[in-house]
C-alpha cells in the first residue's frame, strides 16, 4: 500500500473530524481572500463612480465631504455658492466641462440633482460611458425631470408621471422609512405655476410629514439606462426649476409675492451647491499638469473648497484601511484556530493509533517514514481546506456582486488575484504542516514492543 493511500485511509477513518477541520480552514481562507477582493472591487467602483470630472467645487468644510456629498450624494450640502462666484470660476479658466449642481431636495428618499442639460450630455457617470436614455428625452423646461434607472424601478414611475419634490431627505421623524403617498389629480386640473391642465396621470408626492414643495408639479420626460453606478438612484431636474421652487419657499416666508418665471429670480435665489469641472485633454498627452494648475488656482480662493474626486476616494480608503486590517486579523485568527484544530485532531488520534503505528513499524516502516506520513496527513487537511476556501471566495464574491447589483444597481467586479490566492493557500498548507509536527513527533516516538502486547 502506498503512503498516499495510507494517508487517505487514515483521513477517511475520521470523516467528521476531517471535514469540520477542513471547513474551518476553508472559511478562514475564504474570508482573507474575499476581504481583499471586495476591498479592491469597492475601490474600483468608487473610482469609476466619480465619472469624468477632474475637480469638484463646493462650499463644504473639507474636500472629502465635498466629494461624498457632491458626487456620492451622502448628505445634502449645507452651504451654497452664489451664482456670481460660479460665473467667476467658469470664466476664469478654459474648462472643457463646467456643470453647476444644486442638491438638497429628494423624492421618496432618492436625491434630486438640479442642474443643466449638460449633466446628461457632457458629464459621464463612469469614464468613457456616457448616459443613455432607455425612454424619453433630456429635460428642456424648468419643471421636467429625468429619472435614474433605480428610481424608475423602485417607484414605478414612467414617462408622463408627475410628482412633487421634498426639501431635505424626505423622511419622517417617527420612522426611517421614506414618507410618501400616491393619489390622483382630477383630469383637467391645472398644475401650479405652469398652469397646464392635468390629463389624469398618477400624481405622486410625499405626505405632510416632510417639507413638500407642493407649489410645483414636475413631469417625468426621460428614464435613463442603468450605468452601474450610484448615479442610477438620482432624479435629475432643471437648475432653474430648482431655483424657482426654493424662491417660492423663501418669498412665502417673507410675505413677498411669489415669482412667476425665471426672470423674477433674484441673485439670492440663484444658488448652487457644487460645480463639476473637467479640464481640456489633448490627444496623446496626460491631463495631470493642467488639472494641478487649475486645482492650485482654485485653492487660493478661501470662499470655496476644491477637491480632486479620485484623490479623495484614495483618502477615504486610507481612512478605512485600519478597519480592513481588523477583518484581515480576524481571518488570520480563524485560520490559526483551524490549524490548531488540525494539531489537536491528530494528537488525539495518536492515542488510538499507537497499535497501528507499531504494526507499520514491524512491517518495515521506519520512524522517519511514520513522521512523514503524519506530516503529510496534516498538510493534506490544510491543502483541502485551502482549495475549498478559494472556491468559496470566488463563489461568495460573485454572489455578493450580484446581490449588490440587484439591490442598489451598483456594479462591482470582485476578482481573486491568482498570486495572492496561491500565497494564501501555500501559507495555509505550511501552517498545517507545522501544526502536524507535535503529533508526528509523538508518532515517531511510539514504542513498538509496548504497543504490540496482546489486548486483554
Amino acid at each position: 500500500m502506498t503512503d498516499l493511500r495510507l494517508v487517505l485511509r487514515s483521513l477517511w477513518s475520521r470523516p467528521t473530524s476531517t471535514v469540520v477541520t477542513m471547513l474551518l480552514i476553508a472559511i478562514a481562507v475564504a474570508l482573507l481572500l474575499s476581504m481583499r477582493s471586495l476591498r479592491e472591487a469597492g475601490r474600483r467602483s468608487f473610482t469609476r463612480g466619480v465619472g469624468n470630472a477632474h475637480l469638484i467645487v463646493s462650499a463644504e468644510a473639507s474636500p472629502l465631504v465635498t466629494v461624498l456629498n457632491g458626487l456620492f450624494y451622502a448628505n445634502p450640502p449645507r452651504s451654497p455658492i452664489p451664482q456670481a462666484k460660479i460665473s467667476e470660476i467658469v470664466d476664469g479658466f478654459p474648462w472643457a466641462m463646467a456643470i453647476p449642481t444644486q442638491l438638497g431636495d429628494s423624492f421618496l428618499g432618492h436625491p434630486v440633482v438640479a442642474t443643466t442639460p449638460d449633466f446628461l450630455t457632457v458629464f459621464e457617470p463612469a469614464p468613457g460611458e456616457p448616459w443613455r436614455f432607455a425612454r424619453g428625452r433630456n429635460f428642456e423646461g424648468p419643471f421636467e425631470v429625468v429619472l435614474g434607472s433605480r428610481v424608475a424601478r423602485e417607484t414605478g414611475l414612467d414617462i408622463g408621471s408627475r410628482l412633487h419634490l421634498t426639501h431635505g431627505i424626505g423622511r419622517s421623524r417617527e420612522s426611517t422609512a421614506p414618507v410618501g403617498s400616491v393619489d390622483e389629480l382630477e383630469a383637467g386640473d391645472a398644475d401650479p405655476v405652469s398652469g397646464t391642465g392635468h390629463d389624469g396621470h398618477d400624481h405622486v408626492h410625499c405626505d405632510e410629514a416632510g417639507h413638500v414643495h407642493d407649489e410645483v408639479v414636475f413631469e417625468v420626460v426621460g428614464i435613463l439606462e442603468p450605468s452601474g453606478t450610484h448615479h442610477d438612484r438620482v432624479v435629475v431636474a432643471d437648475l432653474e426649476g430648482g431655483w424657482l421652487v426654493h424662491a417660492f419657499d423663501r418669498r412665502a416666508a417673507e410675505g413677498r409675492p411669489e415669482p412667476t418665471s425665471v426672470d423674477d429670480l433674484e441673485e439670492a435665489d440663484r444658488l448652487v451647491t457644487g460645480l463639476l469641472l473637467r479640464t481640456p485633454v489633448r490627444a496623446g498627452r496626460g491631463s495631470a499638469a493642467i488639472v494641478q494648475q487649475a486645482f492650485d488656482r482654485l485653492r487660493r480662493d478661501p470662499s470655496v473648497t476644491v477637491a480632486s474626486p479620485s484623490t479623495q476616494v484614495d483618502n477615504l480608503f486610507g481612512i478605512v484601511a485600519d478597519l480592513d486590517a481588523v477583518f484581515v486579523a480576524l481571518g488570520a485568527g480563524i485560520l490559526v484556530s483551524g490549524v490548531c484544530s488540525v494539531m489537536l485532531a491528530l494528537w488525539n488520534s495518536m492515542e488510538l493509533r499507537r497499535r497501528q503505528i507499531a504494526v507499520l513499524r514491524v512491517l518495515g516502516c521506519t520512524r522517519g517514514r511514520v513522521l512523514g506520513l503524519v506530516l503529510t496527513e496534516s498538510a493534506m487537511v490544510g491543502m483541502g481546506g485551502a482549495i475549498v476556501g478559494v472556491i468559496l471566495a470566488v463563489a461568495g464574491g460573485n454572489i455578493a456582486a450580484e446581490l449588490l447589483a440587484a439591490r442598489t444597481g451598483v456594479v462591482i467586479e470582485p476578482m481573486i488575484d491568482a498570486r495572492g490566492a496561491i500565497l494564501v493557500a501555500a501559507a495555509t498548507v505550511l501552517l498545517a504542516g507545522v501544526a502536524g509536527l507535535a503529533p508526528a513527533i509523538r508518532a515517531y516516538r511510539t514504542p513498538v514492543a509496548e504497543n504490540l502486547r496482546p489486548l486483554d
